[in-house]
């Protein structure tokens, strides 16, 4: 992914950084169709609490419906 500053914001409970994507792309490799399958990436991801990398594969929910399930 390709992005561009916007933001640099230092708060109480910590840091971050806006952007915003321009570009996106993906090898061919981890495409299924026109959608990209995320557990071919075998992403990873950084937790700063724990210092550690964790890979990012297992779908544990869908994003707007399993939460209306808690109102």
């Amino acid at each position: 992914m390709e992005c561009e500053f916007i933001q640099y914001q230092d708060g109480e409970y910590g840091c971050g950084v806006i952007g915003k994507v321009v570009n996106t792309t993906a090898d061919e490799s981890v495409m299924n169709g026109d959608t990209v399958d995320i557990e071919k990436v075998a992403a990873i991801a950084f937790d700063p609490y724990t210092h550690g990398y964790y890979k990012v594969t297992e779908r544990v929910g869908n994003a707007f419906k399993d939460g209306l399930q808690l109102k």
